[in-house]
């Protein structure tokens, strides 16, 4: 249900699309991945990801045809989209954990190696994610910052006031 809201929201506010974190490969349905590389590729070719766009691509049945496309977009909701995308993450993680452990039991990992992998997964973090939220409110508050305080460049001539 994540999924599908996350998804939904990506057609309700596309420019949510650029702001999200989650890569197509990080979501569990194959269906979903699908849509989102679709997605992904209408943006970067400068179309809309709206119902109406995805409804006329050639393969609409290979999507979930329309009534899934309009279902999606039920679940729609932008103003919980962090929400969704951080639970959308968590269960990658969780998904990633149980692959480590299945290969590592498989495979007779020593502890160190399986400890080690299962460390990579935690240590993944969204930090060098700006939200959009963030990245408005500095936008909105420029203006009024104090100029010396603004990050520059040196150019070794002194300010004078």
């Amino acid at each position: 249900m994540a999924e599908k809201a996350f998804l939904g929201s990506l057609m309700k506010a596309e420019y949510l699309l650029k702001d999200t974190v989650i890569r197509p490969e990080q979501l569990e349905s194959m269906l979903h991945k699908e849509i989102m590389r679709r997605m992904l590729e209408l943006n970067q070719s400068g179309r809309n990801i709206d119902l109406i766009t995805l409804t006329t691509l050639p393969d609409l049945e290979a999507l979930g045809g329309i009534s899934y496309l309009s279902e999606l977009l039920s679940y729609a909701d932008p103003e919980k989209f962090e929400g969704t995308e951080k639970l959308i993450l968590d269960l990658w993680k969780e998904r990633e954990k149980r692959n480590i452990l299945t290969v590592a039991a498989m495979n007779d990992w020593e502890i160190a190696k399986v400890i080690a992998e299962l460390d990579k997964i935690n240590q993944m973090k969204v930090e060098d994610h700006t939200s959009l939220q963030e990245a408005m409110s500095f936008i909105y508050e420029a203006p009024w910052e104090d100029l010396n305080t603004l990050k520059s460049a040196p150019t070794g001539i002194p300010i004078y006031k």
